[in-house]
């Protein structure tokens, strides 16, 4: 799961959502603590369906699978193993 979790916060960080002092654990709200918004999610869906070669279906797209890292990470892995 490191993988896709790497990837996130890198792609955060480049973005300019995340400096490199912020330090976030798996479980934190990212909508929450105010890293992402639904404009900067959408970016991130992008980057992730490009990188992974996977398609997020829309119904995939909830607070339970996307609002956290390990979620994130987690829904990422999912596609990816088919």
């Amino acid at each position: 799961m490191e993988e896709p979790r790497k990837d996130i916060l890198d792609f955060l960080k480049k973005q300019g959502f995340l400096n490199e002092k912020t330090r976030l654990q798996d479980n934190d709200s990212l909508s929450e603590t105010g890293v992402i918004d639904s404009i900067t999610l959408l970016q991130l869906i992008d980057f992730l369906e490009e990188k992974y070669k996977v398609q997020i279906p829309v119904e995939m797209i909830t607070p339970e699978n996307f609002d956290t890292l390990a979620g994130i990470s987690q829904s990422v892995i999912k596609l990816k193993n088919g």
